[in-house]
């Protein structure tokens, strides 16, 4: 498989739960072709909390509401954050 194809599978990845029986739902809900399927060994420990989710949801409409910087912006204003950061540990 190309790099080309492994990125766009790369964006789409979903963990799906399996019974080892039944066909899921959302395997059914793919047109036809090729997939790559992997078992995921370990859970990671992540979970969306309520507190997290609101905060994801806030950073979404300030968003839309065009409260945004540039990424020049942003990128200055991390790079000023670790400058300061590092000057403090010296």
């Amino acid at each position: 498989m190309d790099a080309r194809h492994t990125a766009v599978m790369g964006d789409a990845a979903k963990v799906i739960h399996w019974n080892g029986t039944d066909t899921p739902e959302e395997l059914r809900s793919l047109p036809p072709g090729s997939y790559r399927v992997v078992p995921v060994e370990s859970d990671d420990g992540f979970e969306l909390t309520p507190e997290l989710e609101a905060k994801i949801e806030a950073g979404i409409r300030s968003a839309r509401e065009g409260r945004v910087v540039s990424l020049e912006e942003a990128d200055a204003r991390l790079r000023a954050t670790i400058a300061a950061a590092r000057a403090r540990v010296r």
